[in-house]
């Protein structure tokens, strides 16, 4: 596991101990930034289901102006934390939050005119990313958002219904859900 871009590019991340922790591969992590490009400058970016904070820190790296770190394990907050603090990330420019995902998200209010990212990998096989889909669709509308991202295992993607805001991107075992406001373009 490494940094793929940025400030930070080329830095080795702490691999989850076990199998518990299921990082997003390198290949699927280059492809979803290179889809995010410019998106990510400047906004808050949620780790949701953060695991080691991969993600996170590959948009600190690459810009984003504060990411937050969420998951419902003590040991990925952890190690989150230790891969934040071996990359040198600034006291401020994140926060880690102990939460299950579909509360927290129930609770989250990103801050009025803050532009924000999304982005969601919650465990495989569970059902939770149907369950954060749903609750993500309340967000559409938020004029900060940029972004909705939820990884999820190819096995379990759904064929998405007829007039989906969402689009999807497969990669091998990992299928991307995404959503860009409408004047965006998910095609890049």
């Amino acid at each position: 596991m490494r940094v793929v871009a940025g400030r930070w590019r080329g830095r080795k991340l702490m691999p989850p101990p076990g199998d518990a922790i299921r990082p997003t591969a390198d290949r699927v992590k280059e492809a979803l930034f290179s889809i995010l490009g410019e998106r990510v400058r400047g906004a808050v970016f949620v780790d949701l289901c953060c695991g080691t904070g991969a993600l996170g820190i590959e948009a600190l790296s690459r810009g984003a102006s504060r990411a937050v770190f969420v998951d419902e394990a003590n040991e990925s907050l952890a190690l989150a934390g230790a891969n934040l603090a071996q990359c040198g990330a600034e006291a401020g420019s994140f926060g880690l939050e102990r939460a299950e995902a579909v509360a927290w998200l129930d609770r989250w209010r990103p801050g009025a005119g803050t532009p924000w990212l999304l982005v969601a990998d919650p465990p495989y096989r569970a059902g939770l990313a149907a369950h954060i889909m749903g609750k993500l669709a309340a967000r559409l509308d938020d004029p900060g958002c940029r972004a909705l991202v939820v990884e999820q295992g190819s096995v379990e993607a759904p064929p998405l219904p007829e007039g989906s805001p969402w689009r999807l991107r497969r990669y091998g075992q990992s299928t991307l859900a995404l959503w860009f406001p409408a004047v965006d373009s998910i095609d890049t």
